[in-house]
């Protein structure tokens, strides 16, 4: 019998229940990042302002977190070649001039319809300048890499009643 002990004390091991502390209560959802307030002054000139002291500065975040999420409303033109679809368009947030003072064309995601009122409002004007209004929804701003800008939600607000005239320099 003493040689089964052991064994009848490790059935019997095996068989008490777990006792297990109660589940920890769920942690409470992390507090919402605030919008940034609405910028009072939101061209893309004030933008290139921005990311021009960004460069001395070292500022790079503060100008992503101060302008991603913002709705804007810009004076772009748009090139036939650049905007050739709704799932591909981008646009010259300036005008064209020798050298270039920024490189960045914005990259725009259309409202329902909108890619369509564009089209039309352009026609065959090429260059096309036409007012829109988007929101902000990616930025990307650093000293190693070119800027990224895209604009969501896209609508656009006005176009020129006769042909487009872009400033060339």
């Amino acid at each position: 019998m003493n040689r089964f002990l052991p064994v009848i004390l490790l059935v019997a091991a095996c068989g008490k229940a777990e006792h297990h502390a109660p589940p920890a209560p769920p942690a409470p959802p992390a507090p919402a990042t605030p919008a940034p307030a609405a910028l009072e002054h939101a061209t893309q000139a004030d933008l290139a302002q921005e990311i021009g002291d960004a460069e001395r500065l070292g500022t790079w975040r503060e100008v992503q977190h101060r302008w991603q999420g913002q709705t804007l409303r810009w004076t772009v033109t748009r090139q036939r070649v650049l905007c050739g679809s709704a799932d591909d368009c981008n646009v010259a947030a300036f005008p064209v001039q020798r050298p270039a003072k920024q490189g960045w064309l914005p990259l725009l995601t259309f409202a329902a319809g909108q890619y369509d009122a564009l089209a039309r409002a352009c026609s065959s004007q090429d260059p096309c300048e036409v007012s829109i209004e988007g929101t902000l929804s990616a930025l990307e701003v650093s000293p190693e890499l070119p800027t990224k800008v895209q604009l969501s939600n896209v609508r656009l607000v006005s176009a020129p009643a006769g042909r487009a005239q872009t400033a060339q320099r």
